[in-house]
């Protein structure tokens, strides 16, 4: 079984204040598709404003638990994970088994 290569979910806040939460990669390459409206067809039609919060995660599977798992909650509960990132991580962890890091977001003129 080879290496698990880490990938990132973020949460986005869109012009309208909606929140979109995605996987990538490289997520600074990603935010800045979404800002230039060649991102997901959600955020083209409600331009993504901002980045709000993004972590860790080894492998591509555990990366689409983990969005899954954060989109299936309204948005006042994600906005609570926004603000209360020990949170997300430790319901991750008893729900999924899947440990997740919080990342600092550092842009540099995107």
């Amino acid at each position: 079984m080879g290496k698990k290569v880490p990938y990132h979910v973020y949460i986005l806040r869109c012009q309208d204040n909606s929140l979109y939460t995605g996987i990538a990669r490289d997520w600074h390459k990603r935010y800045t598709e979404h800002l230039e409206g060649r991102g997901a067809k959600y955020t083209r039609s409600r331009k993504a404003e901002s980045i709000e919060g993004v972590w860790e995660v080894l492998g591509r599977s555990e990366a689409c638990k983990v969005e899954y798992f954060i989109k299936s909650f309204p948005k006042n509960k994600k906005e609570l994970f926004l603000l209360e990132d020990e949170m997300l991580v430790k319901e991750v962890f008893e729900r999924l088994q899947v440990e997740i890091k919080k990342e600092k977001i550092i842009l540099s003129k995107i």
